[in-house]
């Protein structure tokens, strides 16, 4: 299954980290490294595959470690209300 981002929200990237901006819920997401890889992966529509091998491709890490990274990630996201399913949606870069 395909995610999808919310649509509203806005992020912009610095110095290595990806802010993401939730207005209507007053929120403000800090992602760290992977979960910005993670979050770029998601907006391009990429699927849980394709992301866990940017993330071993990425940082020093195996598959294993990449794909639980990557669900547990994915299910911050989804707590925090911030993907549904269906296909890929690009955030509004600010």
């Amino acid at each position: 299954m395909k995610l999808k981002i919310k649509e509203g929200l806005a992020c912009r990237r610095i110095g290595g980290e990806t802010f993401v901006v939730d207005a209507a819920a007053a929120r403000l997401h800090e992602l760290n490294g992977p979960a910005s890889l993670i979050w770029e992966a998601l907006a391009a529509g990429a699927d849980r595959g394709t992301s866990v091998g940017l993330l071993t491709a990425e940082f020093d890490v195996d598959a294993g470690t990449a794909g639980a990274d990557y669900d547990d990630f994915v299910g911050e996201l989804s707590r925090a209300g911030l993907l549904s399913p269906g296909p890929g949606v690009k955030a509004r870069r600010t």
